[in-house]
């Protein structure tokens, strides 16, 4: 934490002059592949062609462009461990799914909700989605549990009268995003970011994330149902 305070003083001349740009055209051709993948992610609407092939196609594309002799520094580069950690914990939280505690959650939501008012379902529903949704991503992935929460909103929707899917889209989008900044393996960034820093020498535990990451989580997240909250009173019944 002390390492943490006061001012950050950087001398740019020094760091240009200690990791200056070698390759140029190698430069310019990132900048053309990663202006195409990222134009790709928001045409994805239109073009419906999933990210993942795209980034895939980036990655082969730059392989090509790059020189060939040094193909095998550009794969060494790469966090395989990190990629097989969320591989695993992708297929962990299918299994969850499979085994059908994905339609128990929706069950006990759906009670919940079901038991207030019915002029009153809508906002219950958006704390409860938002709140929930991020303690689980604190301590599960955000991106996997995204994906597993999804069916359950839609069944939550179907089942129960007086919610409507916008809302609660919005509150598993703000629970997921601000829930994966409480833990380290909350989401992806945090684990890239912790490999590289312990590569580097400083090295991160999971209880100094929890310590600086779970309250600002907590405070992120009541400003998150407060604005859903106003919104919701402001505009509903959403459309």
């Amino acid at each position: 934490r002390k390492d943490l305070e006061g001012t950050l003083e950087a001398d740019v001349p020094a760091l240009q002059q200690m990791y200056p740009i070698t390759n140029r055209a190698l430069l310019v051709k990132c900048g053309v592949v990663l202006a195409c993948v990222i134009l790709c992610f928001f045409l994805h609407p239109v073009t419906h062609v999933d990210p993942a092939f795209v980034s895939i196609l980036g990655a082969v594309w730059l392989l090509i462009a790059f020189d060939m002799h040094h193909c095998h520094e550009a794969l060494m580069g790469v966090e395989w461990d990190t990629l097989l950690f969320f591989a695993a914990l992708f297929v962990v939280v299918e299994g969850v799914g499979e085994l059908g505690l994905l339609r128990a959650i929706a069950d006990i939501l759906a009670d919940i909700v079901s038991s207030v008012p019915v002029d009153q379902r809508q906002i219950v529903a958006i704390v409860i989605i938002v709140w929930a949704s991020a303690i689980f991503s604190a301590f599960v992935d955000n991106i996997p549990f995204t994906a597993t929460m999804v069916p359950v909103l839609v069944q939550l929707v179907r089942d129960v009268e007086g919610v409507s899917i916008r809302p609660l889209a919005w509150a598993l989008c703000f629970g997921a995003c601000f829930g994966g900044n409480g833990t380290l393996i909350g989401a992806s960034a945090n684990i890239v970011m912790a490999s590289k820093a312990e590569v580097e020498g400083f090295p991160v535990s999971f209880v100094s994330f929890l310590k600086v990451g779970f309250p600002a989580m907590l405070i992120s997240v009541a400003f998150a149902t407060a604005y859903l909250a106003a919104v919701n009173s402001i505009f509903a019944p959403w459309s």
